[in-house]
């Protein structure tokens, strides 16, 4: 099975891809990859992952200049973009438990292959999974970018003094990349 991303995660890559046209985006993209980043990416349409997974490693080589703190701003700066727009339903409720429930929950429905899960320690604290196959820098980047993400729905949410910490790191040897996660 080819695996897939929703186009939601798309949109803003090509949008900072076709807005940076001088920078050297096919020094990591396909020639097939432009038909699409040039075209009208629709939220709830299928594209490849690997299609994904490039203009990601590209945005974070280029625009991130390989920094792992900005791969997180980012992220960030994604979630609140998603959170406002596409994604909604998760910050309806003002609790960080269950914004990070449907957040998990909400993830797994923008890839066709499973890839977050979520263990509730108490009412204030969790860990969230991910089995990514972790074995390169660009996935490492996508690591701390997820941080990000997973900061901004505990803001979000209603949570204070949000901390999420990477705990166990797939790419140091653990089985899965692990998120600890608290807040106030």
């Amino acid at each position: 099975m080819e695996k897939k991303a929703k186009g939601s995660l798309l949109i803003d890559y090509a949008r900072m891809i076709r807005s940076f046209k001088n920078l050297a985006w096919d020094q990591y993209l396909k020639p097939e990859d432009w038909e699409t980043i040039n075209s009208i990416i629709l939220p709830s349409q299928w594209y490849p992952f690997d299609l994904y997974y490039r203009c990601s490693l590209a945005a974070y080589k280029l625009l991130a200049q390989g920094k792992l703190e900005n791969a997180k701003a980012y992220g960030r700066s994604m979630a609140k973009n998603l959170l406002e727009t596409t994604y909604q339903s998760i910050t309806n409720k003002k609790e960080p438990d269950k914004g990070l429930k449907q957040f998990v929950t909400t993830y797994r429905s923008l890839f066709n292959f499973g890839v977050l899960t979520f263990d509730e320690i108490d009412a204030k604290h969790c860990r969230i999974h991910l089995d990514y196959n972790v074995d390169n820098e660009g996935s490492i980047a996508y690591c701390y970018q997820l941080q990000g993400m997973l900061e901004t729905v505990i803001e979000a949410t209603g949570g204070k003094n949000g901390n999420v910490v990477i705990s166990d790191k797939q790419w140091l040897g653990a089985p899965k990349t692990t998120y600890d996660i608290n807040w106030e």
